[in-house]
């Protein structure tokens, strides 16, 4: 199914990254405001689903959807290889140097005007429910939300997706109120690590020294001695978590028909970042640039007709999370005071190339000395150019890749199309540019005054 989209007359919106026009937009959305489930699945790679022609079934009911006239979109980006700034861009629209939550401790400034918040103001009912603890009320992430559920943040090696599917059930039937239309923001986690399915149905023959027990610090200290072996026994227990998380979503999906409440809504399945198996020599995610860490699925249902039809095929254009939430409410007939771009409207397709929005993103690593050096990646069209932050005895590096002829990232190609790189670098100093522009210095992220307790299980997890 690579590359293939299939739609059906109620379908959405066009898709091929750029920018609106007044010709090409509706003045107003559908008569009745359509309601909204927004599903995020944390640590999903995009060629790990049934979506992408991997060999392994891992998501039927996202092919289902598909099939039954749901659009996918196969190179839609992620806006960092993790999730508190990748959310943070979902929510506001901006880039992570826009909102400027870049690392652990930061909270989203309460000053920005969210997608929860933009909904609210124009009556809509709002609920959130997640199972990140990077996503706490503590960081700022409940903006907006009428109610924020945070009953399932008990870490990695516990799994809480069925329990948090009744809680939107309990929702839906306890709390929604039926003369509003309702925002809801669901946040599953199971593809994250710890690993709790064996994944035996696709591991055959592993005799090697992983029992699957292992943490994921002593996984990453001795990635220079794991295999080829190793890395498939360990993506065989994330695909299996990947399966196990699409039966998740089929049950959700069902709570919603078993109530006669899928015809009025655009679900909208998403995720915030992917995983790395050895594919650029490393386990896990945060740091790198590459496809496996950032480009990830998105499927969207719409049971109402919004007048409004996808592109499909070689039309669409790299997009990205950030622009996500402005598409949204544009297919909802929501006019906001909201930042991002929403996917390009039919009667836009013929637009040169160059006015179309490229995808970026953006991360914070840093170097054997511990200092914080910047990594920023740029896709537009099929050229996609990584670039990292030199200083102190570091070199900047400047990766070129071209993404049809080479997927898997294996082929630098700076060094051989310098011309490619100016240009591409050229729209990188611009969008960086805007977001400066955008980007307050009264919006730095807020002081969060964390608790002993709050501060111990982010360390328990790994992220302090």
């Amino acid at each position: 199914m690579k590359g293939t989209v299939n739609f059906s007359a109620k379908a959405l919106a066009v898709i091929f990254l750029g920018a609106c026009t007044a010709e090409t937009v509706p003045d107003s959305g559908p008569a009745r405001p359509a309601n909204v489930v927004l599903i995020v699945v944390d640590t999903l790679r995009m060629d790990h689903t049934s979506l992408d022609g991997y060999e392994r079934d891992t998501t039927p009911f996202l092919a289902e959807l598909v099939s039954d006239g749901a659009t996918s979109f196969s190179q839609f980006r992620a806006s960092a290889p993790w999730t508190k700034p990748s959310v943070a861009s979902l929510f506001t629209g901006l880039d992570p140097l826009g909102h400027g939550v870049l690392q652990h401790p930061d909270r989203l400034h309460s000053s920005y005007n969210t997608l929860a918040e933009v909904y609210q103001k124009a009556g809509y009912q709002t609920a959130g429910f997640q199972t990140n603890l990077l996503l706490s009320s503590a960081f700022g992430f409940d903006q907006g939300f009428d109610s924020y559920n945070e009953n399932h943040l008990v870490g990695h090696s516990q799994s809480t997706g069925a329990e948090l599917n009744g809680a939107v059930a309990k929702w839906l039937d306890d709390e929604r109120d039926p003369e509003l239309p309702y925002f809801l923001y669901i946040h599953h986690f199971e593809p994250h690590f710890d690993y709790l399915r064996s994944g035996e149905e696709w591991v055959a023959n592993y005799d090697g020294p992983l029992t699957g027990s292992e943490s994921m610090e002593q996984l990453i200290g001795a990635t220079d001695k794991l295999r080829n072996e190793e890395f498939r026994f360990l993506a065989s227990r994330y695909d299996a978590e990947i399966k196990y998380q699409d039966q998740l979503l089929r049950d959700l999906w069902g709570e919603f028909g078993s109530r006669s409440l899928q015809d009025d809504v655009v679900l909208v399945i998403t995720a915030d970042h992917g995983e790395e198996f050895g594919d650029h020599g490393d386990l896990a995610h945060q740091y790198k640039m590459y496809d496996e860490l950032l480009r990830v699925p998105l499927v969207i249902r719409s049971g109402i007709d919004t007048g409004l039809v996808f592109a499909t095929g070689e039309e669409q254009r790299p997009q990205g999370l950030r622009d996500l939430g402005a598409t949204l409410l544009r297919l909802t007939g929501v006019a906001p005071n909201f930042h991002g771009q929403p996917f390009a409207l039919e009667g836009s397709l013929k637009r040169e190339v160059s006015e179309y929005e490229p995808s970026l993103a953006h991360t914070i690593y840093f170097d054997d000395l511990r200092q914080a050096r910047r990594r920023e990646m740029l896709v537009s069209g099929d050229w996609k150019l990584i670039r990292q932050e030199g200083g102190a005895g570091h070199p900047e590096r400047v990766q070129l890749f071209h993404l049809s002829d080479d997927p898997s990232e294996k082929h630098n190609r700076a060094e051989e199309l310098p011309d490619v790189v100016r240009k591409l670098e050229s729209e990188l100093r611009a969008k960086l540019l805007r977001n400066e522009e955008v980007f307050q210095p009264d919006r730095k992220p807020e002081a969060t005054q964390l608790s002993d307790e709050l501060l111990q299980r982010l360390a328990d997890l790994g992220y302090l």
